[in-house]
């Protein structure tokens, strides 16, 4: 039996039971132990504190039925605690499950809460994910932020794009900065990452070139090369880049660099629509 639990690829979440009578115990075991074909796998727990289980099965009928439900919910998300009654009383809410149709109906409702939980946990993992950069928003349609990569190095270029999709980023790479602008115009980028020595317009010119775009300002840009003088900084910061990493970056240094700007930006932008709102 332990091995099939094991082979089994469903998610698997445990339900605790509150004052629910042994018969209907009893039924609930049958039930959960021969739903094999159900979407999710269920297992009965033993204990009853926090973190022990997922949904909470209370008996409306037992004494102190009502308070524990309302605690229950206090404590953990309400569509987590599913009431157990003979009937719809007019003082509270609908019983989720009548004890008459309990056997045809728990793992419908208990599907139906999982299904609730799972839902939330989405839209939180989501708002996370927005919050922090790794989403972006366009015309309604959520997407990975894109950086557009610009070195002529075909080798670097390729690096930095695989280490970028691993990075949650669509990285899309050009070999100079005459191309970059004409991408640029084109299509928009949540952050570039330029290298300073490139023939023609050098990184520093192309910063300085995208600050003076109004739709490119507000872009972070990341510049990388093997110039690490005070001099170099500076002519970094005076272009207007965000970040100078000297090369070799390590994989550490990259993600960390690219995730505060992530962070800065999405955080700009959602406080840009706050006002706009607000107006």
């Amino acid at each position: 039996m332990g091995t099939d639990v094991m082979a089994d690829p469903r998610p698997q979440y445990r339900v605790a039971v509150f004052g629910l009578a042994s018969r209907l115990q009893h039924l609930l075991e049958v039930v959960l132990r021969h739903a094999r074909h159900n979407r999710y796998r269920y297992a009965l727990s033993t204990t009853r504190g926090p973190g022990d289980f997922d949904v909470a099965l209370v008996d409306m009928t037992s004494a102190g039925g009502a308070d524990t439900a309302r605690t229950l919910e206090q404590i953990f998300d309400e569509h987590a605690v599913l009431r157990v009654g003979r009937r719809c009383d007019p003082n509270r809410a609908c019983d989720d499950l009548l004890q008459s149709s309990f056997v045809a109906q728990v793992l419908f409702a208990l599907n139906g809460a999982v299904d609730a939980r799972r839902s939330l946990e989405r839209a939180q993992q989501e708002a996370a994910a927005i919050d922090a950069g790794r989403v972006v928003t366009e015309n309604g349609v959520r997407r990975r932020p894109r950086a557009l990569i610009v070195d002529d190095s075909p080798t670097v270029r390729r690096q930095l794009s695989l280490a970028l999709n691993r990075m949650g980023l669509d990285g899309e790479a050009v070999s100079g900065a005459h191309e970059a602008l004409d991408v640029l115009a084109m299509r928009g980028y949540e952050l570039m990452l330029a290298d300073v020595v490139m023939p023609g317009i050098d990184g520093y010119q192309l910063t300085r070139t995208v600050r003076r775009e109004r739709g490119l300002r507000t872009m972070p840009v990341i510049l990388l090369t093997s110039r690490s003088s005070p001099f170099d900084l500076a002519r970094g910061a005076l272009a207007g880049c965000n970040s100078y990493l000297v090369k070799p970056v390590s994989m550490q240094t990259l993600q960390q660099t690219v995730q505060r700007q992530l962070r800065r930006s999405a955080r700009r932008r959602r406080v840009e629509n706050e006002l706009r709102f607000a107006v």
